[in-house]
């Protein structure tokens, strides 16, 4: 007898932690098709997360084109240089958006309905991290295509386009696990646009986004260095455009980090609201 209890018995705990993923994939698939169903059929999201995007490499751009130096950029045009860091724009945008969408279902009551039903609760957070990352890294790839419409080169292989989506997706989970945070934290969708946006665009200005690492006076470039912004540009650089302003594989490395502690941070903050 003694022996059949032991032989059945991680049988039965094999059986209970299949149920329990099948039931978190069935719970976060749900939601997330739900996310992905109302951003589609809501045309000012979709079209307003482009506009912006857009706009800067038009104009921006465009404009800037004729007056930085190609030497001071590795000799890249300067919408090229800059395709890289309308990217990381767009994520830190699609952050702000996904975080939004779990706060509005907190101020609604339907996280409450989702807490009720059969689901493991980590599938809500898992739900929302999931469509805020499809989202953007879709996004992120029409803003390529825009790009290479206006002029932008790639220099790069199936491997570096791979490496490109690897530094993307790291930055995406980074960005949407601390928005994510930060959205289960506030009380009203005024308070959290504030903390966010006050974090945005200093985000994108104090990194090479927008102009070389080189350049940048010292204090800045020391920020720069300490903000995960600078790693996401220059790792898409490398990997689409062969620029060389910081290694590859360190950019990675920093960006995983990053999007392992932004992940802790969200699922700490999700454990303590719904307890």
């Amino acid at each position: 007898m003694q022996q059949q209890l032991e032989q059945t018995l991680p049988a039965s705990t094999s059986d209970g932690a299949l149920q329990s993923g099948a039931e978190l994939w069935r719970g976060s698939w749900v939601i997330f098709t739900k996310h992905m169903h109302k951003f589609v059929r809501n045309g000012q999201e979709v079209g307003g997360t482009l506009a912006a995007p857009l706009l800067l490499a038009t104009t921006f751009g465009l404009g800037m084109e004729k007056l930085v130096a190609a030497e001071t950029i590795d000799g890249l045009s300067y919408l090229s240089f800059i395709t890289a860091g309308i990217i990381a724009f767009t994520a830190l945008s699609g952050a702000i958006n996904a975080g939004m969408t779990i706060l509005e279902e907190k101020i609604k009551g339907m996280m409450k309905e989702y807490m009720v039903a059969p689901i493991p609760r980590v599938s809500i957070l898992l739900a929302a991290a999931g469509s805020g990352l499809v989202k953007t890294v879709v996004q992120s790839m029409l803003i390529v295509v825009a790009a290479m419409l206006f002029g932008a080169r790639l220099q790069t292989s199936a491997m570096g386009a791979l490496a490109a989506l690897s530094v993307l997706v790291a930055f995406v989970v980074t960005c949407v696990g601390f928005a994510n945070a930060m959205a289960l934290r506030s009380k009203s969708i005024g308070g959290y646009h504030t903390i966010l946006f006050l974090l945005n665009l200093p985000l994108l200005f104090l990194s090479s986004a927008l102009y070389p690492l080189d350049t940048m006076p010292g204090w800045m470039r020391v920020i720069a260095l300490l903000n995960p912004t600078t790693y996401a540009v220059e790792g898409m650089r490398a990997a689409l455009f062969g620029s060389d302003a910081l290694n590859l594989a360190l950019c990675l490395a920093v960006l995983s980090g990053c999007a392992a502690l932004c992940t802790w941070f969200s699922v700490r903050t999700f454990q303590r609201v719904v307890q």
